[in-house]
């Protein structure tokens, strides 16, 4: 530990090191630039070594210690000195005589600082092989032969310590401030640092002190802009206070916008300033295929200048740089935000077409933020349409009561039919308010329209009957408006989306992917389309998932978070819940809460209400339910609840599954069988045949196979080999068949639901024990126990029930609480019987596993099959 806290991020180079010291040879040299970590590893691995109980020693070399013969160990020496060799001697003489009494690990702290006598000490102590060394070296620079014999000469072995990787970032990061951290901020944190751990720490102490950095929604964020504190002005480098007004000015240039062309550069600075700059490792310059550019030696410089020169000043250049840059065509949409962020941050006159043309690039490029910005700079400045993307970027980004104030007064003017369906759209999605955008469209329809109007109209209106659980007529007027090829890129989407949605209901599949790619594709390139593309993920998502298509969801979600690079702000929270969902439908639960967290923090640092924030919830608790997680199951489902808007008749699926998870998490298995067949009922009154099956297939996993007779008919009128196989399980369940039970887990396996197949062959191992075919039952155990392994460790009902123990019904719920931990009370009040029955039943399943009280009992059924007891 040092400084108070644990060693983060550098588990393997610390094992390294330990490796090293008690191996063949005397120690390790651990070699690489400043800040990267070297005393840190150095002190851990001595500390370490204090706690096995051997003897350590810290010496540090120093500047002013290197003037001095043996300065390094004047503590050492103490007051007795004589000539340089004999003082040597006596330096060895004390180390050994240490390593008589217990093994002795020295410390060398910054070796290159080392004066020739102490270098020497430290070479003839490699040499004797007793005394073990930790030395750290900043390579880089000049240090004195004996050092550099160490690894020469094969005295120590030499770890080259790198800047830390990106999950190194990010598991300091969260070793620092205690707890999970979002991904955008560890990007941001490590692109800052470069990986330097030194650096690192204090940037992130700083934004945490500061408030710029904080828990949101049980996730640390970082959305502000860069805290500067002294202590890191003073840890990155003290020359940017005391630059000349000159440099400086080359500084604060490629402070506002990096990299830049020197030639750009040599317009607004000198080129002796440049050759300066770069002399004192301000600036780093390099020859690319389109010339010399020239970026901050380190990226902390940067923020270091904005932090302490004056805004005139920094003003004053941006309109420079502004204008230099206008001189030249921007090479693309990144260079064109870039100008006009200058621009409209600058002393300069407005620039209306500039900030419009900006605020759609920055649509395009998902920063919606930044878009409102350029729009509102455009609207103030009478650029004309800038009303109208204003109030498309409100729509997207949330600000639905914003944007339905906007969209209300654009009604009435010549295009007011376009707006009033994009208002529509508002009041279904982002406001949950489908009947209210009903009446819009309805009044729409009673006035005279074009083709063109019909399709706008009714892309919106197959909206309003997807998410009202009215399928085939969402499906009729999506596929309607799709047919016409001048709709816009946004009702383009809004169809699609309600297609997709409504044939994933109904298992329709055939037109499913084309529909889908062809909505993707427009994501890329339209301004007003382009930031619905992880929306549009989740929901194509989704759909794949209730017909089966898992790897098909998983490779399309891998696609969008390639599609963008440094993805900010909103559009991350859509992208996280995509990448959860993806996470989640292949079984991997833990890495699914982890991710949904993040989409959850985003909601709340938005203030979200639209349907991103209860989808969120519903994937949160079950995959906190599949961990074995009944609280935070729990609470994931009523904060869902909470936000559902009661008319998106479309979610009640999904939150009932979510909270039959949550139950059977809880050991409430009976309620949560029964809550998921009243939601399938309801599914299959509203032709939802997909939705239904999800419910069969949930419930077959908590051991129900009252519903076999539906789910094969099911399997027959959905061609699907989800259906077929949710029927085989319900079967195989019924007719308590171990092979069976097993083909199911392998058919889940084929179609990429590895959680689903764990409970299958978990629900094998106990059929095959039954019947008394113990070997049978051990490998249907061993599978379930490897795709659970697989999946990152998963806790589901039937992963907790051991091969042996032969539970159903009533019993069976009562185990389950008893794993829950409520008392035999708590438990006959909450299943509606005496004490005494649930007794009767704890003493009997005790029996059967050899259990000796309640929590054996409940250790036992917590381990599943193929797990050690305990």
């Amino acid at each position: 530990m040092i400084g108070g806290e644990p060693l983060t991020g550098r588990d393997g180079e610390l094992a390294v090191i330990r490796r090293a010291i008690g191996g063949n040879r005397s120690g390790v040299v651990i070699a690489g630039p400043a800040g990267v970590g070297k005393t840190w590893l150095a002190r851990e691995a001595l500390r370490c070594a204090a706690t096995a109980g051997e003897c350590t020693n810290w010496i540090v070399g120093t500047e002013s210690a290197r003037a001095l013969p043996l300065g390094a160990f004047i503590g050492v020496l103490g007051n007795a000195m004589s000539d340089p060799l004999t003082n040597v001697r006596r330096v060895i003489n004390s180390f050994v005589a240490q390593q008589r009494r217990r093994r002795v690990v020295l410390g060398i702290d910054d070796a290159h600082l080392l004066d020739g006598l102490s270098a020497l000490v430290v070479h003839q102590l490699a040499q004797s092989g007793g005394v073990r060394l930790v030395v750290t070296l900043r390579t880089g620079g000049e240090e004195p032969d004996a050092v550099a014999a160490l690894w020469k000469d094969r005295l120590l072995a030499r770890l080259d310590l790198e800047p830390l990787s990106a999950p190194a970032t990010h598991q300091m990061i969260e070793g620092i401030v205690g707890g999970p951290v979002d991904a955008r901020s560890v990007t941001r944190f490590q692109k800052l640092t470069g990986g330097n751990a030194l650096f690192l720490r204090q940037l992130v102490t700083d934004q945490v002190a500061a408030g710029r950095m904080r828990q949101v929604a049980g996730v640390w964020m970082w959305d502000g802009d860069v805290a500067v504190s002294p202590s890191l002005s003073d840890t990155v480098g003290r020359q940017m206070g005391q630059l000349s007004p000159r440099l400086a000015l080359v500084v604060d240039t490629l402070s506002q916008c990096e990299p830049l062309s020197v030639d750009v550069l040599r317009d607004l600075v000198s080129r002796d300033d440049l050759e300066s700059a770069e002399s004192m490792g301000l600036i780093n310059v390099e020859r690319t295929s389109g010339g010399l550019m020239a970026r901050l030696a380190h990226p902390l410089f940067g923020e270091l200048r904005r932090a302490s020169a004056g805004e005139m000043h920094l003003s004053l250049v941006r309109g420079q740089l502004a204008q230099r840059l206008g001189a030249d065509p921007d090479a693309d949409m990144q260079a064109t935000v870039r100008r006009a962020l200058l621009t409209l941050e600058s002393d300069l006159e407005p620039a209306p077409e500039l900030y419009l043309t900006s605020a759609r690039h920055a649509m395009t490029l998902l920063d919606l933020d930044l878009a409102d910005r350029f729009a509102t700079a455009a609207a103030r400045a009478g650029a004309p349409g800038a009303d109208g993307v204003r109030a498309m970027n409100l729509l997207l980004l949330g600000r639905g009561e914003e944007a339905e104030a906007a969209l209300r007064e654009m009604t009435d003017r010549p295009d007011g039919h376009h707006w009033a369906t994009v208002r529509a759209a508002n009041l279904v999605w982002m406001l949950g308010r489908p009947v209210d955008a009903s009446s819009v469209l309805v009044g729409l329809s009673a006035l005279p329209e074009t083709a063109a109007q019909v399709a706008e109209r009714l892309a919106v209106e197959a909206c309003v009957d997807a998410v009202s659980a009215r399928c085939e007529i969402a499906v009729e007027k999506a596929r309607s408006a799709l047919a016409s090829e001048a709709l816009p890129d946004f009702h383009a989407m809004m169809a699609a989306l309600a297609f997709i949605m409504a044939t994933g209901a109904r298992g329709d599949v055939g037109e499913l992917g084309a529909v889908a790619d062809e909505a993707l594709k427009r994501a890329t390139t339209s301004f007003q389309a382009s930031h619905m593309r992880f929306w549009f993920g989740a929901v194509y998502g989704r759909a794949c998932r209730l017909t089966g298509r898992i790897d098909e969801f998983v490779l399309t979600a891998e696609q969008l978070a390639q599609s963008a690079r440094d993805v900010p702000g909103l559009a991350y929270a859509n992208l996280a819940l995509l990448l959860g969902n993806a996470c989640l439908v292949r079984g991997h639960a833990a890495e699914a809460a982890r991710l949904v967290h993040e989409a959850l923090a985003g909601v709340q640092i938005h203030s979200i209400t639209t349907g991103l924030k209860p989808a969120s919830y519903f994937a949160l608790a079950e995959a906190h339910a599949k961990l074995g997680q009944p609280d935070q199951a729990g609470d994931a489902v009523a904060a869902a609840r909470s936000c559902v808007p009661p008319d998106f008749l479309f979610m009640q699926t999904a939150l009932a599954l979510a909270d039959g998870w949550a139950m059977a998490a809880g050991g409430r298995l009976t309620e949560a069988v029964a809550n998921v067949h009243e939601a399938a009922r309801i599914a299959r009154d509203r032709g939802q045949p997909t939705h239904e099956l999800a419910c069969i297939q949930a419930a077959a996993q908590w051991g129900d196979s009252s519903q076999v007779g539906r789910a094969h008919e099911l399997a027959g009128a959905l061609p699907l080999p989800l259906a077929a196989a949710v029927a085989a399980h319900a079967q195989a369940l019924c007719d308590r068949d171990g092979e069976g039970l097993l083909t199911v887990s392998a058919q889940y396996r084929r179609i990429g639901d590895r959680a689903a197949a764990a409970d299958a062959a978990a629900q094998a191992a106990i059929a095959f024990n039954e019947g008394q075919q113990r070997k049978r039952g051990l490998y249907a155990a061993a599978i379930a126990s490897e795709l659970a392994d697989e999946c990152g460790g998963l806790c589901t009902p039937a992963l907790r029930t051991p091969a042996g123990l032969k539970l159903s019904g009533r019993q069976r719920d009562v185990v389950e609480l008893v794993v829950a931990g409520l008392s035999n009370r708590e438990i006959a009040e909450k299943l509606v019987m005496s004490v005494r029955t649930v007794e009767g039943h704890v003493y009997r399943a005790c029996q059967r596993v050899g259990a000796q009280s309640r929590d054996e009992l409940a250790s036992i059924v917590r381990s599943g099959p193929g797990r050690p007891n305990g």
